[in-house]
């Protein structure tokens, strides 16, 4: 419960009970040291109020800074053991990937492409067409 809501609270309780209290001894025709009395009373009530709901609220902060350690230390723990195993796992990912790829495939078609086109002979065409003037190209047959 918000700190400020409880003293808000305890304030508008008291409130009524101080004047509940005034009403009620008016109305029985007590003396003035009586209403004190009694106004004295429901102000040490108040206050024990008061004083118990900060312990609790004391309590309840304790109990949550104690989970926030809690879970901080958990996730140090976590990031430390990431840490550890990070190294060992990128070299076993590097391991398998040096497996799996096979290069000597990759060469082998890349020579057979060399190959294949050095073998082709070039010829060369004329086009002639009245307007424009020669030009020559090349063609691969």
């Amino acid at each position: 419960m918000n700190l400020t809501k409880l003293a808000a609270t305890t304030l508008i309780s008291l409130a009524l009970v101080l004047t509940t209290s005034t009403v009620s001894s008016q109305e029985d025709n007590n003396t003035g040291e009586q209403n004190l009395d009694s106004v004295g009373e429901n102000l040490k009530d108040a206050g024990r109020s008061l004083g118990n709901a900060l312990e609790n609220t004391g309590e309840a902060i304790e109990r949550k800074y104690e989970e926030v350690e809690s879970t901080a230390s958990e996730a140090a723990e976590t990031i430390n053991q990431t840490a550890e195993t990070a190294p060992t796992e990128i070299e076993e990912t590097t391991t398998v990937i040096k497996e799996k790829s096979n290069w000597g495939w990759l060469g082998l078609v890349g020579l057979l492409g060399l190959f294949g086109l050095a073998g082709k002979k070039e010829v060369a065409v004329t086009h002639r067409e009245p307007e424009i003037s020669d030009r020559t190209t090349i063609r691969s047959r």
